[in-house]
């Protein structure tokens, strides 16, 4: 295939953005890399993001689709929805695909240095992700950066992501069609709104593909206090013990819905292999088994004492399975 004819999709999810979508909007406009179409899925908005989206695609013909997410709503199931319909209804038309927040600011550049890195792995499944610059309100730069929070990389442990919440942003992320086309996405009436979109794409990404990173910070990441996912912190021995006593029921819950997206995703992978046999295995089996799964594939080895210790005890324990998430899912 001519490289000039590679298409990329960006797939939006949008509730109540109007502050900041039209930044987020004129940065995917100010890409280098032109051959793109944008599908938006809107989560019945109250506000004036339609009217914005609906603006935007009258003068911009790469805004192809506006759809409303109308039977489950929450973050995850916006995804979901327009995942589904790209699926669905255009299959084939996309070789790179990418995932946009309403509320970030794209650098010029991050389509083009993310493609340039999937063109090396043309044949095989591949996922590429950088880092995020950490900006205020109103995206000025705080001089902080994802990579300074999370203590693993993805590309050096990506199985890790299969135990503990969060190495990847959707934001950040991207991948090739090889990968796309062993990826199972079911409608928003199975999914609901149970399965963050970026942690499932990511695992994929773990068992099947070829993983780039991409240390330059490509992603203004706005922090405005109702963002879905908290930005990780380092704590002190003091912080740790005080979070892990005041936390615990929350830290319990977030394991459940990481483990649940992890069996959700095993359960029913479409081209079951070694790993994911393995992976299942870990949740399934004995203690025995799942301490022979965690050593095979140095689950967080090299993450922080404390948080090596939090996720094993709930993990091994099983007492995320008592949690309501858990049983009512």
């Amino acid at each position: 295939m001519n490289s000039k004819s590679e298409k990329a999709v960006i797939m939006m999810a949008t509730y109540n953005g109007e502050e900041n979508l039209r930044a987020q909007l004129d940065s995917l406009l100010g890409q280098s890399y032109k051959n793109w179409e944008l599908i938006v899925s809107d989560d019945s908005s109250s506000d004036n993001t339609l009217r914005i989206l609906m603006e935007y695609q009258k003068k911009e013909p790469r805004i192809k689709k506006i759809l409303s997410n109308k039977l489950y709503h929450g973050p995850f199931a916006n995804y979901f929805n327009v995942m589904f319909y790209v699926k669905e209804n255009l299959k084939d038309k996309y070789q790179y695909f990418f995932y946009c927040d309403q509320d970030d600011i794209w650098e010029a550049n991050k389509l083009s240095l993310q493609i340039s890195k999937l063109k090396t792995k043309r044949n095989t499944p591949a996922f590429c992700y950088c880092d995020l610059k950490i900006c205020d309100r109103k995206c000025n730069d705080t001089g902080d950066r994802m990579s300074h929070h999370i203590r693993v990389p993805f590309v050096n442990n990506p199985f890790n992501e299969f135990f503990k919440e969060q190495y990847v942003w959707g934001t950040a992320m991207c991948h090739n069609k090889a990968l796309w086309d062993l990826i199972k996405v079911e409608p928003t009436r199975i999914v609901k709104n149970r399965v963050a979109h970026d942690s499932y794409i990511s695992k994929y990404a773990a068992i099947y593909a070829d993983i780039m990173y991409i240390a330059t910070p490509l992603v203004n990441y706005r922090r405005i206090g109702n963002n879905v996912t908290e930005t990780p912190r380092n704590y002190t021995l003091r912080q740790a013990l005080s979070k892990l006593t005041k936390e615990i029921p929350k830290m319990i819950t977030n394991a459940a819905m990481t483990y649940w997206d992890s069996l959700y995703l095993l359960k029913n992978i479409l081209e079951p292999n070694d790993v994911s046999n393995d992976l299942y295995s870990c949740f399934s089996g004995n203690l025995i088994q799942k301490l022979k799964i965690i050593k095979k594939y140095n689950i967080m080895k090299n993450e922080k004492f404390f948080g090596k210790c939090s996720t094993f005890l709930i993990f091994y324990s099983g007492i995320y399975k008592k949690t309501s998430f858990f049983k009512n899912n």
